[in-house]
């Protein structure tokens, strides 16, 4: 869902999670236009194998690269209706929208993310917003507050391009052909009611956006707090929402429409290690249906639950080298679980790995993960967290 130096691929497809279809666009472009509801995509495969391993011990790298440098799109999720995050890097082909601040971070530029005053824990809302962007922004923030990740800033021109783009989903819903916005959410096609552009990135671009576009994710509810939260509770959505290297984002809704479209933002420091759940939290959820998650996350190997998804944000997963990746519950034995890195295949995250239990976890239950290696920069990475369901 983000855009790296070394070019990404996008993946995507349609799922029904809840009632709803659900999916997640990531990946990145230029001008080239995507297909986040497609299984594939025409710029090329996605990144090489690792990540899903069972049990304890170490891991190969935990990886950020994924595969190709040009169009593509990935994914999709939701508990109650979530779709998409469509990543990109903004000006040239394969750059890179998330390891680095925004282009304007600190240039003072008005559209870019600045760092908030609320960021040791209370995130300041805009006025003038409507409760639906309110209620969105607010979850937000108050979880990423909560793990300690920076603020997010919405921004006007991101607000406007998620507007826009969900007034196109609305207005060709039921049209045939092309035009049809169920065949393909995250794309627009030329001459179709609403039209703007066709890949996200140059649809922020058109608002009005000077920063780096980052990602963009779907969800359809007309409902700000239940897409967010779907998107927190699941793999892959997940990251956009709550890294420390994502700070900018715009809501938009329409009937059964919600999208959210990222910028990079303000530059966040790269020595943050972060988790969600984060340390101490409780009334954790039990499971996590990956089947409803596109692409599909590795599968346990009883299938579908597995236990609720632990995300470990590292800057520089890909060039990271994990020698331990631990799920336990505490006190207590080894859990025999998935680890998924950038280089899962069909993985669609950046700066981060996420650990899941083969199978539900037990409520009312104080879990342990522990993760460790050394990170791109030769310094030690040491997490060891606790949690407890609900």
């Amino acid at each position: 869902m983000f855009c790296r130096t070394a070019s990404l691929a996008r993946l995507a497809r349609a799922t029904v999670f809840g009632g709803a279809i659900v999916a997640i666009g990531i990946g990145c472009s230029s001008t080239a236009s995507t297909d986040p509801f497609g299984n594939g995509d025409g710029g090329g495969g996605s990144g090489s194998a690792s990540g899903a391993s069972s049990g304890g011990g170490s891991g190969s790298s935990a990886g950020s690269a994924h595969g190709d440098a040009s169009s593509g799109s990935s994914g999709s999720s939701g508990s109650s209706g979530a779709s998409g995050s469509s990543g990109s890097s903004g000006a040239s082909s394969g750059s890179d929208a998330s390891a680095s601040g925004s282009t304007d971070a600190g240039s003072g530029n008005q559209e870019a993310g600045t760092v908030l005053a609320g960021d040791a824990g209370v995130c300041p809302a805009p006025g003038g917003i409507d409760a639906n962007t309110a209620a969105a922004l607010q979850l937000m923030n108050q979880t990423r507050a909560a793990m300690g990740s920076p603020c997010a800033t919405l921004v006007p021109a991101l607000d406007t391009s998620a507007a826009k783009h969900c007034a196109y989903y609305d207005a060709n819903v039921n049209a045939a052909g092309t035009c049809s916005s169920k065949t393909n959410p995250h794309g627009e096609t030329s001459g179709c009611t609403g039209f703007v552009a066709a890949s996200f990135a140059a649809r922020e671009t058109s608002a009005g956006y000077t920063g780096r576009p980052d990602s963009e994710t779907m969800a359809f509810l007309d409902n700000g707090a239940g897409a967010v939260q779907t998107w927190i509770d699941s793999v892959w959505h997940r990251t956009p929402v709550l890294s420390p290297w994502v700070r900018d984002a715009g809501y938009g809704a329409a009937t059964a429409c919600d999208t959210m479209d990222f910028g990079v933002g303000a530059a966040s420091p790269s020595t943050q290690v972060l988790t969600y759940p984060y340390a101490g939290q409780t009334g954790v959820p039990l499971s996590f249906d990956g089947s409803r998650e596109g692409p599909t996350p590795p599968a346990p190997p009883a299938g579908w639950p597995s236990g609720y998804p632990v995300t470990v944000f590292v800057k520089g997963a890909s060039s990271t080298t994990i020698t331990t990746h631990e799920f336990s519950i505490d006190g207590g034995a080894q859990i025999a679980h998935q680890f998924v890195t950038a280089q899962t295949p069909n993985a669609v995250i950046q700066d981060a790995v996420v650990l899941y239990a083969n199978t539900p976890l037990t409520s009312g239950t104080k879990y342990r993960v522990h993760v460790a290696g050394t990170g791109s920069g030769g310094a030690a990475v040491d997490v060891n967290i606790t949690f407890t369901t609900k």
